[in-house]
């Protein structure tokens, strides 16, 4: 079967299969996301084993399948950010640089510190513990969007400290390079080329090449925030009114889909830090943006409709349990260090900035789910010897296992009563800013229903009189007569 059969194939499976399963977990009361996870688990390895199987011979169709994957990550933090609710995050900053510094911290410490004292040497512990390291702020950006919290105070710490927490998961991921020689990966990006040219041409630093590294790695980190923000801020308007001008159809979101991969590109190559922090970015300035609604609704439909839901599925679909076996006791405290560690100390530094313990403890469940920058450290110590067989399922496990605990811990600390929200009075509100919002106008109606939309990042479809028709009832017509 050619390739692209083959892909049309894996997606006709995957599609249908994991939107029934998401309704499903809806219907009882779970978190689709978690929905989306199991259904890559059951045609992962260990069950189906769907990659595998005759119709699908050969890597192009589920190469394929990956990338799509990777880019579904891109969209969902493009309208993550654009979701973000800008004044809470702006007032959040310092609490989520403290969150995610004592989150980075604790797991690091924590997770090295136990490694050794299960056996293992010390270069493979702290490799396990800078696995432990940086948040996968996708999944709780999917459970908060479900929840319709993404404008809650919690939400933005949340946001906020996951992109600052993945800038210090990649010094963590520096300090790790350096600190062996066996490593010997492929140089990608401005940090690393300056960072060895800078060891070749000048010998007195060749000494140190850490902190060179870590020195090339902040000079880039900085200049990628500062002209990737001001860029998107002073011309992202004017660059949206020209292309409405367009005559092509649909010319606005494929330009800005572009955008959202040149800024995913430009972060890894240029800024050091994961292609998702990028995307990110570009949405939180779109959040300001004046044609943010016309944005949202286009990559809400591509996204939730064909490219987010490959990216969980590729999650569940590349782990497989049968190479932890005989090993349970090592995942499994490798796992509650995960657990406590980011519970522990991202929780500690929210209660420590005023936040009730019930906001707290959401804070440091929404930190709690691993994803990229894991999987890289646990590639990088694979590829270095670092890492065997089993350590690596071991890691890839707790990635998994934490993905799919988030989202229901974190709906069940939403559950829960904070005095905070009573104060503030959004406790009992429901969804603050559900994706999908119905606005209903009745006759005595005059000035619509604008003033009673919460603020947060509805769902909001601009009509135009040329597409759409207005039915009067009687009684309406006789109210415009």
């Amino acid at each position: 079967m050619q390739p692209a059969l083959q892909l049309a194939l894996l997606l006709a499976i995957l599609l249908p299969s994991v939107k029934l399963a998401a309704s499903l977990c809806a219907r009882l009361g779970i978190p689709p996301i978690l929905g989306e996870l199991l259904v890559g688990v059951a045609f992962g390895p260990g069950f189906f084993n769907l990659l595998h199987w005759p119709f699908f011979h050969g890597p192009q169709a589920s190469d394929t399948l990956m990338l799509l994957a990777q880019i579904g990550g891109y969209v969902l933090m493009f309208i993550a950010g654009i979701e973000t609710d800008i004044e809470r995050m702006q007032e959040a900053s310092i609490t989520a640089f403290f969150v995610a510094l004592s989150g980075v911290i604790w797991p690091f410490l924590l997770g090295a510190g136990v490694a050794h004292l299960l056996g293992l040497n010390w270069t493979l512990s702290c490799f396990i513990g800078g696995a432990l390291t940086a948040t996968s702020v996708s999944i709780s950006a999917r459970t908060l969007m479900d929840a319709g919290k993404m404008s809650s105070p919690e939400a933005t710490v949340i946001l906020g400290a996951a992109v600052i927490d993945d800038v210090m998961g990649l010094f963590v991921l520096a300090l790790l390079a350096a600190s062996t020689t066996a490593s010997q990966g492929e140089v990608f990006g401005v940090a690393p080329t300056a960072s060895l040219w800078l060891r070749h041409r000048y010998p007195v630093v060749a000494g140190h090449p850490l902190l060179v590294q870590l020195g090339a790695i902040s000079v880039c980190v900085a200049v990628y925030f500062v002209i990737g923000y001001g860029a998107a801020k002073r011309w992202l308007d004017p660059l949206i009114l020209q292309l409405r001008k367009l005559t092509a159809s649909e010319a606005v979101p494929s330009c800005v889909f572009a955008l959202v991969l040149l800024y995913a590109v430009s972060a890894e190559w240029f800024g050091s830090v994961a292609g998702i922090t990028g995307a990110y970015l570009l949405g939180y300035v779109f959040a300001g943006s004046e044609f943010k609604a016309d944005v949202e609704r286009s990559f809400y439909a591509i996204g939730h409709g064909l490219l987010i839901p490959l990216f969980f599925i590729s999650l569940g679909i590349s782990s497989d349990y049968r190479a932890l076996e005989g090993h349970w006791l090592l995942m499994s405290l490798i796992l509650l260090v995960a657990i406590v560690g980011k519970l522990f100390g991202c929780g500690i530094a929210a209660l420590a900035s005023g936040m009730d313990w019930v906001r707290s403890l959401r804070v440091g469940f929404g930190m709690m789910s691993r994803g990229e920058v894991g999987l890289i450290v646990t590639a990088m110590g694979a590829s270095t010897g670092i890492f065997g067989r089993t350590d690596i399922a071991v890691m890839v496990a707790v990635v998994l296992l934490t993905t799919l605990l988030t989202p229901v811990a974190l709906r069940g600390a939403y559950a829960l009563k904070s005095r905070q929200d009573m104060e503030e009075g959004l406790a009992d509100s429901g969804p603050t800013d559900a994706p999908h919002q119905q606005v209903s106008m009745s006759a005595g109606t005059e000035k619509g229903s604008a003033e009673s939309t919460p603020e947060g990042p509805s769902f909001r479809v601009a009509l135009k009189p040329a597409q759409s028709t207005l039915a009067l009832t009687p009684d309406t017509a006789a109210d415009c007569e």
